[in-house]
């Protein structure tokens, strides 16, 4: 106690009683910028480029069963929505066209409620943005699992929870239907995926964040 008393009290040395007084939140902060290097956040280091992706998906009713109508943006692929013989899905949203032109966008569990390996967590919600300035996904008021109708150049910002983050951290992404096609039931979806666990930001590139 004489010890701790000495080197912190009226005698001790002023630079001493000066690292006392920085606030705790100055310290952290200086800890994690010291242990940045202009690609981390507090989930590490991006590893995987964030890419606009373009593809023609057809619309689930009047088409032919070869021709997909869904599509899986932690892989990027369209699909043919289907339960797979491991009994899990092979897709995150189904499309369809309605009357008035609009599009129909179906998260998995709308479309297959419960496969047996059970189906992920789809959280959408709209950009007040265009495609190209909607920059940084929200961290929170996602709508899980409903069904959203959106006309052609509205983009919608999406929570994947099927990512497979060794934490359970979720991807986020962004897409717009760029055109209807009726006369063919075939939508034109472009889209881009942040496939680094956790990060947010939707611009092109090796996000920081």
């Amino acid at each position: 106690m004489r010890f701790t008393r000495h080197l912190f009290g009226p005698g001790a040395p002023r630079s001493a009683r000066r690292a006392l007084a920085f606030p705790a939140s100055f310290l952290v902060a200086g800890a994690l910028v010291a242990c940045g290097d202009g690609n981390t956040s507090l989930y590490g280091v991006a590893s995987s480029q964030n890419t606009i992706r373009v593809t023609s998906v057809w619309a689930l009713s009047g088409t032919p069963a070869t021709l997909p109508a869904a599509y899986q943006f932690t892989t990027d692929s369209p699909a043919r929505p289907q339960i797979l013989t491991n009994g899990s899905v092979n897709f995150d949203v189904a499309f369809d066209i309605q009357p008035d032109n609009r599009v129909s966008v179906l998260p998995v569990r709308t479309v297959v409620p419960l496969p047996p390996a059970g189906a992920p967590v789809i959280g959408l919600q709209r950009s007040a943005q265009a495609f190209a300035a909607t920059e940084r996904a929200p961290d929170r008021s996602y709508i899980d699992d409903s069904t959203f109708v959106v006309a052609a150049g509205e983009t919608l910002i999406v929570r994947l929870g099927n990512a497979g983050c060794i934490y359970g951290e979720p991807f986020y992404g962004k897409f717009v239907i760029d055109s209807v096609i009726r006369s063919e039931r075939r939508l034109v979806l472009r889209s881009l995926v942040n496939r680094n666990c956790g990060f947010r930001a939707l611009t092109e590139g090796l996000p920081k964040t």
